[in-house]
């Protein structure tokens, strides 16, 4: 299993230096959530609502046509990243407390790539 800190230098190495990787598509995503709720004594209520949306799409499309046309389409490759971390803590101390956590990620990424 990789680092998270690899993920995030090489993504961040790919997007300081896009000479390097010319016709290359690179993507990256780093979310972290942090939430601490704490209940000390009676009748309190916790809730938390955490939610995360991340959507990342990539498209290359090239046409080339000619008489004397063979189909070379340029290199190149399609890189995406996402790395999301989440912490939550809830404590409660005391009687008749309630405490309800829902914490939701969603993550869409797409590629396409097309040569004619």
């Amino acid at each position: 299993m990789l680092k998270k800190s690899l993920v995030l230098g090489v993504l961040a190495a790919m997007t300081m230096a896009p000479a390097a990787f010319a016709n290359d598509q690179v993507q990256g995503n780093s979310t972290y959530t942090n939430i601490n709720a704490g209940s000390v004594g009676h009748g309190n209520s916790s809730y938390i609502d955490n939610t995360t949306n991340v959507g990342q799409y990539q498209d290359k499309y090239e046409s080339r046509r000619g008489r004397h046309h063979r189909n070379k389409c340029s290199g190149g490759s399609q890189t995406q990243g996402n790395v999301t971390d989440t912490a939550i803590n809830a404590g409660v101390v005391g009687n008749y407390n309630r405490t309800r956590v829902l914490n939701e990620t969603n993550v869409n990424q797409g590629q396409s790539a097309a040569c004619y």
